[in-house]
């Protein structure tokens, strides 16, 4: 995970959408709301500097 001052909620997020999960399951999962997780989601690709998910899901992959 980069280190970039993430919330643990944050990473938390991350590392399950790493995993494939959708905002609706990631919300279960951590008993939250979708759009809090579309929340979670915007706060990492503004910290990392990043357009869309899909530069989020590369970035987490070549971290070591």
């Amino acid at each position: 995970m980069p280190q970039s001052g993430l919330t643990p909620r944050e990473a938390q997020v991350a590392t399950l959408l790493l995993d494939g999960l959708t905002s609706k399951e990631i919300a279960r999962r951590l008993n939250i709301s979708d759009l809090t997780v579309r929340k979670h989601r915007e706060n990492l690709l503004a910290k990392l500097g990043l357009v869309n998910t899909g530069q989020l899901i590369r970035l987490l992959l070549s971290a070591p």
